[in-house]
């Protein structure tokens, strides 16, 4: 059963962890409140865009039933989860967790982030209330493998989430020095260029943005989300919605837009004229996130996604990032 929740965490408030050997309880409570689950997202050393607040509500206008839940062992949580229901007639047939649950501990123990797993698989895997498709939050391994068969997950075969991340601590030329040789030339031929950048989150700017985003899907044949999904996103968190543009002679020639979440930026849709393709926009328009993302506060930027043999993946594999792959999509009835 999930038990509801209103209990506020104190800001600031670092949570004390219970000993490593006590995982046999895990509870679920349900979360409503946004700040609250800021709040504790925060907490995660690893957390996913999927699992914000603002993804799941964005989510929640496409006929699924989300359900945002807290696991704890006694009174201290160490896990996020945002679990998304498909239903019909009232009957649940599927439910969905993208990149989740994020732990909140850093480097948990195996028996930790076991109970954890146990703990979502028994309450949302069963044949007789439809299977539970999941994507974990674990990074790709044998031992991960095994630790979700452990669980009572079956692997379907498919290949998990594969990105990169880029450490914006650093000072700025340190970044810079980091990108490969072909990518830091063209940046720099670029900074030397008639490009100028305009960074906006205003409505006008973000619905220009959308619009090249699905202008893009259709010309070029491939499927992401869509602009309905965006359109929520952004009204849920439109603070953290930001629209980078390439602007040539007065003209937006290449657009990118990123989501911010805590002190993380994510990459999320692209596109580029012929002029902005000529221009080497990408790397114009990547280097200007990392600097204005660093100057706000992130601390990392993550590059939004790879994918084996697409261009774009040998394009943002020059600013080097630190790859990590999670561990495939995996199944429990």
């Amino acid at each position: 059963m999930i038990h509801e929740t209103s209990a506020k965490l104190t800001a600031g408030a670092v949570p004390v962890f219970p000993a490593r050997d006590d995982t046999d309880h895990v509870t679920i409570t349900q979360i409503h409140d946004a700040t609250r689950w800021d709040a504790l997202l925060a907490l995660a050393d690893r957390p996913h865009l999927t699992q914000t607040f603002a993804y799941g509500a964005a989510k929640a206008t496409q006929n699924w039933k989300l359900i945002r839940v807290c696991l704890s062992i006694g009174d201290v949580p160490i896990a996020l989860c945002q679990v998304l229901e498909k239903r019909v007639l009232g009957i649940r047939v599927v439910s969905r967790i993208n990149r989740g649950p994020v732990m909140l501990e850093t480097n948990p123990s195996n028996e930790r982030v076991l109970a954890a797993y146990r703990a979502i698989r028994q309450r949302w895997g069963h044949w007789y209330s439809g299977p539970l498709s999941i994507a974990p939050a674990l990074t790709q391994s044998d031992e991960n493998a095994a630790l979700l068969r452990q669980a009572g997950f079956v692997f379907r075969g498919v290949k998990g989430w594969w990105s990169g991340r880029i450490d914006l601590t650093q000072p700025v030329e340190a970044i810079k020095a980091g990108f490969a040789s072909t990518f830091r030339n063209r940046l720099r031929k670029t900074l030397e260029s008639a490009l100028t950048l305009r960074v906006a989150s205003d409505i006008q700017t973000v619905d220009w943005m959308i619009a090249r985003h699905v202008e893009n899907m259709r010309d070029k044949g491939f499927t992401a989300v869509d602009a309905n999904f965006l359109i929520n996103l952004r009204a849920t968190a439109p603070q953290d919605y930001i629209v980078f543009q390439a602007m040539l002679d007065d003209k937006p020639i290449a657009g990118m837009s990123v989501v911010r979440f805590g002190d993380i930026a994510e990459y999320h849709t692209g596109w580029f004229g012929p002029e902005g393709r000529d221009a080497n926009a990408g790397n114009f328009l990547m280097w200007a996130i990392m600097a204005e993302m660093k100057a706000r506060g992130c601390t990392t930027f993550d590059i939004g996604g790879l994918y084996e043999g697409h261009g774009y993946t040998q394009f943002k594999r020059g600013m080097r990032p630190l790859e990590y792959q999670l561990a495939g999509e995996w199944v429990a009835f």
